[in-house]
C-alpha cells in the first residue's frame, strides 16, 4: 500500500544525487508523492520522479544519474576539479565555439546537451497530464527579480521551463518563455517550501508528509584557497534559509501549533472562513508536516563533480540520511497520516538548525 506525499527539492547540481539516494529509499517505504515542487537541479530530478520515460521512476531517476556521470579523460587533482568543470559537460553544457562574437553572447555555455538530456529522460506528454503528480518548479525573473512558478496543472511544462529553473548566470543564459526571461529559482529561493504550502488542499494539509531533501549545510570550514572560497559561498548563498527566516524550527513548530488553536476558535460559519488571506495563512498549519532528509556531507567540490565516484557515493549518502529520517520520525509520520498531528515536531526534524549544534565539518572528511 503506498501514501501520498508532499515533496520539497532544492538545487545544487551534482549534489541533486543525494536526491536520487533519498527518494530511492523513501519509495522503498511506500511513499509516492502528490505534489512535487523543485528548483535548479531539484526541478529536474522532481520533474523525471512525475512523468518518467522508462515507466518506473526510480529506475528513470538512476539512468539520469548514470547518464550524467561524467569521468574524465586523465586524472585531475581534487584541487583542480572546478577547473576540469569549467571546461563544460558532455551531456549538461559546453563551452561555445570561439567567436570574435563572444563578448555579445550572455552565457559562457551552449545548454543543448541538458535539453536534449530532458527528453530522453521525461515525458513530457505524461507530465502535462491530469493523470501525473502536481509538479511546480520555480525560477527567478530576471527583469523583475522576482519568483515565479509553473505547474503543470497551469502550463504546459516542457524542458525549457526545467532549463530556466537551472539556468545559473554566467554560465548559462537566461531562458525566455512567454515573452519573458528567467534564471536560476535557487537565486530568489533555492528552498521552494512554500511554493507547496500555498497549494495544498484541506486533506493534504491535515494527513500529508512533506519531505524536504536538503542539499546544503550551513556550517562549514574557513576556506584556504579560492576553490575552497567559491565552494563555500555557494553553500552560503543557498543552504536552506527558510526556517531562518521563522526564527528557526522552534518558533516554527510553536507558529504552527497556534494556527491550530486558532483555527479552533473560529466559528465554522464564520466568514472569515472564506478569506483568501485566512485560507493562505492556515496553509502553514502544514509546517509540522515537514520531515527533513538532511545528509551530512562536505560538499567541497560538490556542485561541480560529476565524476562516477562521487555520484555514486552521494546516492548511498542520500539513500542512507532518507532510512534515518524514516525510522526517527515514523511516530511523527504515523500521526500525520492519521490526522493526531497538531503543530508538534521533534527535535531532530532539522536538526543542524537546532540551537546548540557544535558538529563542524573538516575540510576533507
Amino acid at each position: 500500500m503506498t501514501q501520498g506525499i508532499g515533496l520539497v527539492m532544492q538545487g545544487g547540481g551534482a549534489l541533486g544525487a543525494y536526491e536520487v539516494g533519498a527518494l530511492t529509499r523513501i519509495y522503498q517505504a511506500g511513499y509516492v508523492p502528490e505534489i512535487i515542487t523543485g528548483t535548479s537541479i531539484g526541478a529536474l530530478n522532481a520533474a523525471v520522479i512525475a512523468a518518467p520515460k522508462f515507466g518506473d521512476p526510480i529506475e528513470t531517476l538512476h539512468a539520469l544519474w548514470e547518464h550524467l556521470s561524467h569521468a574524465p579523460g586523465f586524472v585531475w587533482h581534487s584541487s583542480q576539479k572546478l577547473l576540469r568543470a569549467s571546461m563544460g559537460h558532455p551531456r549538461f553544457f559546453k563551452l561555445h565555439a570561439p567567436s570574435f562574437m563572444a563578448e555579445k553572447r550572455p552565457s559562457i555555455y551552449d545548454i543543448t546537451p541538458a535539453l536534449e538530456t530532458m527528453e530522453k529522460f521525461i515525458d513530457f506528454e505524461r507530465l502535462n497530464s491530469p493523470e501525473a503528480p502536481r509538479l511546480v518548479i520555480t525560477a527567478t525573473n530576471v527583469a523583475t527579480g522576482q519568483i515565479e512558478r509553473f505547474s503543470n496543472r497551469d502550463h504546459y511544462i516542457t524542458s525549457k521551463h526545467i532549463m530556466a529553473s537551472g539556468s545559473l548566470p554566467p554560465g548559462f543564459p537566461p531562458i525566455q518563455l512567454n515573452g519573458s526571461y528567467y534564471w536560476d529559482g535557487g537565486l530568489y529561493d533555492n528552498t521552494p517550501i512554500r511554493s507547496l504550502l500555498r497549494i495544498l488542499d484541506d486533506h493534504q494539509i491535515s494527513h500529508m508528509p512533506i519531505f524536504l531533501i536538503e542539499l546544503f549545510c550551513p556550517e562549514g570550514i574557513i576556506p584556504t584557497t579560492v576553490e575552497e572560497a567559491v565552494y563555500r559561498m555557494t553553500e552560503l548563498v543557498f543552504e536552506d534559509k527558510f526556517w531562518l527566516m521563522l526564527d528557526g524550527d522552534k518558533s516554527a513548530q510553536h507558529y504552527s501549533h497556534m494556527l491550530y488553536d486558532l483555527d479552533k476558535l473560529v466559528p465554522e460559519d464564520s466568514p472569515i472562513r472564506d478569506c483568501e488571506h485566512y485560507q493562505s495563512l492556515m496553509k502553514m498549519r502544514a509546517l509540522s508536516h515537514i520531515i527533513t532528509v538532511n545528509a551530512e556531507h562536505n560538499a567541497l567540490t560538490g556542485v561541480v563533480d560529476f565524476e562516477p565516484k562521487s555520484i555514486n557515493e552521494r546516492i548511498k549518502t542520500g539513500y542512507l540520511a532518507a532510512d534515518d529520517a524514516l525510522i526517527k520520525n515514523a511516530d511523527r509520520i504515523e500521526a500525520i497520516l492519521n490526522e493526531q498531528h497538531e503543530g508538534y515536531m521533534t527535535e531532530c526534524t532539522h536538526s543542524h538548525h537546532t540551537p546548540g549544534s557544535k558538529k563542524k565539518r573538516g575540510a576533507h572528511e
